[in-house]
């Protein structure tokens, strides 16, 4: 949101409606430069170069622009258009775009005059999508990240209670089940589906991505995904990164996700927290996560939800795991969403050279409250910077 998360909380983050055209643009030429730097595998070219289309494309701007803007137009965008070239595969446009199971597709300037044809005649059937649709992305190899968070904020021996906040199709309730490698360490069950890499940056030592027994699980979405709708998960991998291993991780995290049903709660995430976390049992420690949720939330929704976690931690520990780009939305991010202290080298990064996440973790215990910034994080989950110097 601006870079690829999930849909909002129900709410519209600017409080006016809808956002400008060069908000849209420059929300779309920051997931560019976030997802593809000049260090990132070619396979991520395309992604970068669909946004780069959007943020140039006037007309389509304006039909955006109309959008409220808790659509998250600038993605919406990209899922329509990919939505379209995989249903209608415009040739020579469909021959960029990976398929699942394949090899991803070479990449050239032929793409943009493509692209940008492609768009122009199919303008109305693009914005008839977004205007009908919701942007849902799931990506699965965040988990990796996110089970690094919980490594280092639980104890790996006592039961608990994990919400996930805009969970989507409820891929994040799974966690326990994909294994994981991140950098030289693996974790998880040996005969898991899915398998998420994730490299190791920085000089710190990571925590091992272990996790304590879950035996409570629940998702809340403002439009839940049904996986056993299959035009459903038809736009669920529309919105995915147009990109071969992002496909492939979506299709083997969805099939486990069928196997193993998860109760995902339809509703506004602030609203609902409340009852989810009174139907857990007494005492039970709970993990409240969110991956690219809170951004999109106004500060006073954000405000209350602190305050129905501190509530909440009252009576138990409750540890809000938070994965999310700086506040305020856009290049202009200088906050952490938890309100976290942040070093003044990161924030100059973040607007320097393009959006990656704030890993966060904040702990209500029976009254006392704490909280520290753990790491930086790539949006796709492809790499983790270990900031915290005290790896569990």
């Amino acid at each position: 949101m601006l870079c690829y998360g999930r849909a909002a909380g129900g709410r519209d983050p600017r409080g006016d409606g809808v956002s400008t055209v060069d908000e849209i643009r420059a929300q779309a030429q920051e997931v560019a430069a976030g997802w593809a730097p000049p260090d990132a595998p070619e396979s991520w070219q395309l992604t970068a170069a669909l946004f780069r289309v959007i943020a140039a494309h006037e007309a389509l701007l304006q039909r955006l622009a109309e959008l409220p803007s808790d659509r998250l137009p600038a993605l919406l965008a990209s899922a329509a258009v990919s939505f379209l070239v995989r249903r209608d595969r415009p040739m020579p446009l469909a021959g960029y775009f990976p398929e699942p199971g394949r090899p991803q597709p070479g990449f050239d300037a032929g793409f943009f005059p493509a692209a940008r044809s492609f768009v122009s005649a199919r303008l109305d059937d693009v914005s008839a999508i977004c205007r009908a649709r919701r942007y849902q992305m799931n990506e699965v190899a965040r988990c990796a990240q996110i089970a690094l968070g919980i490594a280092a904020t639980a104890s790996p021996e006592a039961p608990v209670a994990l919400v996930d906040l805009g969970t989507g199709a409820g891929l994040g309730l799974q966690l326990d089940r994909y294994r994981y490698l991140v950098g030289t360490r693996s974790s998880g069950p040996r005969a898991a589906a899915l398998t998420l890499s994730c490299e190791a940056r920085g000089s710190h030592l990571l925590p091992r991505a272990g996790l304590p027994p879950i035996t409570e699980r629940a998702g809340i979405d403002v439009s839940p995904i049904d996986l056993e709708d299959g035009k459903a998960r038809a736009w669920l991998q529309a919105c995915a990164p147009p990109e071969a291993s992002a496909l492939a991780r979506l299709d083997a995290a969805v099939e486990t996700a069928r196997l193993h049903p998860v109760n995902v709660i339809p509703g506004d995430v602030v609203d609902v927290l409340p009852g989810v976390l009174d139907s857990f049992p007494a005492g039970r420690e709970v993990i409240v996560t969110d991956a690219y949720l809170a951004v999109f939330l106004p500060p006073e929704r954000r405000a209350r939800l602190v305050g129905i976690l501190a509530a909440a931690g009252r009576g138990r520990r409750v540890t809000w795991l938070s994965l999310d780009p700086l506040v305020p939305l856009g290049p202009s991010g200088r906050d952490s969403v938890q309100g976290l202290a942040l070093p003044a080298q990161l924030v100059r990064d973040y607007q320097r050279h393009g959006v990656f996440a704030a890993l966060g973790a904040r702990t209500f215990d029976h009254g006392t409250e704490s909280g520290r910034l753990l790491a930086r994080a790539h949006p796709s989950g492809q790499w983790i910077e270990w900031l915290s110097p005290d790896a569990a």
